[in-house]
């Protein structure tokens, strides 16, 4: 990865790590304040209910000895001298005592002398649950039969008390109490807010790292990918022209060739044993070209299986490639094999296409004297093979040039089938290529 491009993958990383860290920090945000308002709500609710009931145990024992039906302007300076102190004092903003007749109730006393008197249906809601508890608290309607209220300043919560007064009357106390919800959500939210938003800068801050090097890998794994698909194709592209070079220079040639000796034959008028020599001549190349294609497509793939005796497979293979790559002496190719037994043909066979592999870039680039070649079943599961060169050598990591292009081929095709692909090389000391494959046929001979 170069220079250029680690920096624009720092930067595209560090810019979607601060993406995704404001998404979180706001998701949490979001989530906290909602929280916090849900708490506000019921810790309201709680408290209304608290101070109501004790606002009710002052009041209640009062009005129970009043009847309501029959109240008069004394009863109603009596009670509102009892509650009093609780509206002057902010805890209750309101209250309204009901009569209760079936499904119709009429305020029969308040501190605000404009709703005496006025009657409506009773929430049927209100009567179930007022049924099931005893005492009910819900946020205070906006709507018309609570007009007066409105005016009040801030929000509140009612609370509803049931009793029976002194007429056997069947009565509700509505209690109108302050409430800020939204000053305890505020509250609550600046709180918690800061210490979870710190807690998750420094998150953020400490997984940095882990991300760059995370991306780092990942666009490390998709150049290799990018590499190994242009690799395959530049390969393929060698494979092709390696192969239209030696079918122009050799057979097309002496395929041209034996068509003209037999044309010869044809024509000429000499006697048989020149017609003879012509046909002989034309044979030799025909089986020369013969084993010329036999050579192509047994290093393309071999015929015959090669794990029962690996080390002739390899011996014949380096012969080949020596004499197609190299023209007059090559370099000595020496293959042991140790007590190796029959391998299974899976890794057998790769094997075989790692050192055709090899073997070409040592012939064609090393400019080595001697290629040693050295094999073994290392334990039960895996079987090694080394091919050490005494050429030019380079420095790892793996060259770019075109010509070592089978390098990494070789790379990938024994990481993909579970193996180990080592390379050790120092310029002007040659080159150690170390592969393992896994077996499970590999045994080593009595």
């Amino acid at each position: 990865m170069t220079v250029s491009t680690g920096r624009r993958v720092l930067w595209r990383t560090l810019a979607a790590h601060m993406l995704l860290a404001a998404v979180v920090v706001t998701a949490v945000s979001v989530f906290i304040t909602v929280g916090a308002w849900r708490y506000a709500e019921d810790d309201a609710r709680r408290s209304v209910e608290t101070m109501g009931r004790q606002v009710a145990a002052a009041v209640l024992a009062p009005m129970s000895e009043r009847n309501f039906v029959r109240l008069d302007d004394l009863g109603r300076g009596d009670l509102r001298a009892h509650i009093w102190p609780f509206l002057q004092a902010g805890t209750v903003q309101r209250v309204k005592v009901y009569r209760v007749h079936g499904a119709l109730a009429t305020v029969m006393f308040s501190d605000e002398p404009r709703v005496e008197g006025m009657s409506g249906r009773l929430d049927s809601r209100i009567a179930v649950r007022m049924a099931a508890d005893d005492v009910l608290v819900q946020p205070a309607p906006d709507d018309a039969d609570h007009r007066y209220e409105s005016s009040l300043p801030g929000s509140r919560m009612e609370v509803f008390f049931g009793f029976r007064d002194a007429g056997g009357n069947d009565m509700r106390l509505e209690l109108y109490l302050p409430v800020d919800v939204g000053a305890t959500t505020r509250q609550t939210t600046w709180v918690l807010l800061p210490t979870v938003l710190f807690g998750l800068v420094l998150i953020t801050a400490a997984t940095v790292p882990l991300s760059v090097t995370l991306a780092r890998r990942l666009e490390r794994d998709r150049a290799a990918q990018r590499a190994a698909r242009a690799y395959g194709l530049a390969a393929s592209e060698l494979a092709r022209r390696d192969l239209a070079r030696r079918l122009h220079d050799s057979v097309i040639p002496d395929l041209a060739g034996v068509g003209l000796l037999l044309q010869r034959a044809q024509l000429t008028d000499q006697p048989w044993p020149r017609h003879r020599e012509f046909l002989d001549r034309a044979q030799d190349l025909l089986a020369g070209e013969v084993r010329e294609l036999r050579t192509l497509l047994t290093e393309l793939l071999p015929a015959d299986p090669v794990g029962q005796d690996l080390r002739t497979a390899l011996h014949g293979l380096a012969a080949r490639i020596l004499e197609s790559e190299v023209p007059g002496p090559g370099p000595a190719v020496e293959i042991a094999a140790p007590g190796l037994g029959p391998l299974d043909e899976q890794p057998a066979r790769i094997l075989y296409r790692v050192a055709a592999e090899l073997l070409r870039n040592a012939f064609r680039h090393a400019h080595s004297h001697t290629v040693l070649i050295r094999i073994a079943a290392t334990d039960m599961t895996t079987v090694t093979m080394t091919i050490t060169d005494d050429g030019v050598g380079f420095t790892p990591p793996l060259p770019p040039r075109p010509g070592h292009i089978g390098l990494r081929l070789v790379q990938h095709l024994i990481e993909d089938n579970g193996g180990r692909f080592d390379m050790t090389s120092t310029p002007g000391a040659g080159t150690t290529v170390t592969v393992s494959v896994p077996h499970t046929a590999a045994r080593t001979s009595g």
